[in-house]
């Protein structure tokens, strides 16, 4: 065992797991005069009581006994937090390649590649995350060699996280990373994803000969077909990462020539479409704190594209905060709370990262704080958007989550130190 096994490693899981142990069996926990943040409304000094890991009531003056009773005077609850585009679980030190799974190198690998069988429930990021109010999350795969990223997981950080639904979409990186890889030519891109198409429906309709080798050779490997016949039969939609005006308008036409159940991601130049997205009923994956051009495909960025995508009838779901979005995935509450200040309805802003995300991607839990639900929630020290505020109790699956992070173990070694001397 090294030395940071053994300074780190071993103390820090036999820590996690005393404090989990504790958490195992779901507690009964009365919060009262909280101010309740639904994805459609506030109410204001609303008790809460949840029992046997489920939303038993709400209301004023509730009298239930409960294993723990909490002042929720002057903070906040609201669902827990769903970040729509992360690497967790993938990706521990994005330096060291040895510690990211979120892409392959292989050529014959790309929409069959499954970045769930590389989930590391144990990784530090996780506790981290949910600690500061993250309860769900999309593991996104990342393009490394062409437009097909892979497919897309939906995960669960509770006291034991997991892998909810290995396939819930497929990824397409139309932005320019991904055009460069597919010949440096949106053009040559647009081909690439018209063949690959054609096969698909191809193999699907002749899988038996396929198989057999007595099919045309195709543009993707046999696994990449199959990985996407049920994009293709619209059963599962197909995310495509894109920010130019312009190729939004050509991934929309492509969509519908092909009938597929579309989700835009990115899309920086949104608002300059607005009315075509909406026509189309395609949601969109965004990260509202994105208003510089990082590139040629995004000079038109603004502030406050989510409130014109909102007001074009577009549904949102949230990431962030830029480049944080895995480390500090937690921190789309802030890029929501940008949002908010710049003209987003708060209720939009949340249900954004809670409850749009939740049901479009069929999680386990409503993403809303409803009587008879799933107790997945958070209480804050304050308004849930305000960048002070701190979660002062977690609930995820039902369950109390530990509060234990590798940061806080961190912290409070080197306080102990020097408070000894």
């Amino acid at each position: 065992m090294n030395l940071f096994s053994k300074t780190f490693v071993k103390p820090f899981a036999t820590a996690l797991g005393l404090v989990l142990a504790a958490s195992v069996s779901a507690e009964s926990v009365l919060i009262k005069g909280a101010d309740v943040y639904t994805a459609q409304k506030l109410l204001p000094a609303t008790d809460v009581f949840v029992n046997n890991g489920r939303i038993e009531a709400l209301g004023s003056n509730l009298t239930y006994k409960a294993d723990r009773t909490i002042d929720g005077r002057g903070k906040s609850i609201t669902a827990g937090l769903f970040n729509s585009e992360t690497q967790l679980g993938v990706v521990e030190v994005a330096a060291i390649e040895q510690t990211v799974d979120s892409m392959t190198t292989r050529t014959d690998i790309t929409a069959a590649f499954k970045v769930a069988d590389a989930f590391n429930p144990n990784s530090t990021l996780l506790p981290h995350n949910r600690a500061h109010g993250l309860t769900h999350a999309l593991v996104m795969p990342r393009a490394a060699t062409g437009l097909f990223a892979g497919q897309v997981a939906l995960v669960q950080l509770g006291n034991t996280p997991r892998v909810v639904h290995e396939s819930v979409a497929v990824a397409v990186d139309f932005s320019e990373h991904g055009v460069e890889l597919a010949g440096g030519s949106r053009a040559s891109a647009l081909a690439l994803l018209r063949q690959a198409f054609a096969d698909v429906q191809d193999y699907s309709a002749n899988k038996a000969a396929a198989l057999a080798g007595d099919r045309r050779t195709y543009s993707i490997s046999l696994m990449d077909a199959e990985a996407l016949v049920p994009v293709l039969k619209g059963e599962q939609p197909l995310i495509v990462k894109v920010q130019r005006a312009a190729d939004i308008r050509a991934i929309l036409k492509l969509a519908k020539a092909y009938k597929l159940k579309l989700i835009l991601s990115g899309v920086e130049e949104g608002w300059m479409v607005a009315a075509d997205i909406a026509s189309a009923k395609v949601p969109v994956i965004i990260d509202p704190i994105n208003n510089l051009p990082s590139g040629y495909e995004s000079l038109g960025s603004r502030l406050d594209n989510v409130v014109m995508l909102h007001k074009a009838g577009i549904t949102l779901m949230f990431t962030g905060m830029s480049w944080h979005n895995t480390h500090s995935a937690y921190l789309v509450r802030q890029s929501a709370g940008n949002a908010v200040a710049n003209g987003l309805d708060k209720h939009v802003a949340i249900a954004a990262m809670t409850a749009n995300p939740a049901r479009i991607f069929n999680a386990p839990v409503a993403g809303d704080v409803i009587q008879g639900g799933p107790a997945d929630l958070v209480l804050w020290s304050g308004d849930p958007l305000e960048v002070t505020s701190e979660p002062e109790l977690v609930m995820a699956a039902g369950k109390v989550a530990p509060m234990v992070t590798r940061a806080t173990m961190l912290r409070d070694r080197y306080f102990e130190r020097l408070s000894a001397k």
